[in-house]
């Protein structure tokens, strides 16, 4: 009987341990990210860190910035658009808040650019890195 119930422990939390993630939340506050009309955010701010578990993003935006939908995406060095969604800004508590759904699973682990945009219009680049 100790044996069965030593190895339903074990396989308890062996199961529960590693099960994986499949529902996580990124929140990126992006205000200290101000940005002037036609430029990048300043390049010495500290790289955004995002998991490929990632499933779900809410980003606080820098002020100034409109409501509306918008465009984001992962991009890589040269531009190109490896993931990309949609999402739609809700004002809150003074603050602009983009929430969009994003799968990040199929993504390699390496330094990228999370790109925000107004459909139409260029991407406002932000230096991540996806674990």
């Amino acid at each position: 009987m100790a044996i069965v119930l030593v190895a339903c422990t074990l396989w308890f939390s062996f199961h529960f341990r590693f099960a994986p993630v499949t529902d996580e939340t990124a929140v990126l506050d992006l205000r200290d990210y101000s940005i002037e009309r036609g430029r990048q955010p300043h390049a010495t701010k500290p790289q955004l860190v995002l998991g490929r578990r990632t499933r779900h993003l809410v980003l606080y935006l820098p002020m100034g910035t409109e409501e509306g939908r918008y465009e984001v995406a992962l991009l890589n060095d040269k531009g190109d658009e490896l993931v990309r969604t949609t999402g739609v800004t809700q004002f809150e508590k003074h603050v602009v808040i983009l929430r969009a759904e994003i799968d990040l699973s199929s993504v390699s682990p390496d330094s990228f650019f999370l790109g925000v945009r107004r459909p139409g219009l260029e991407w406002t680049q932000f230096s991540v890195r996806v674990n």
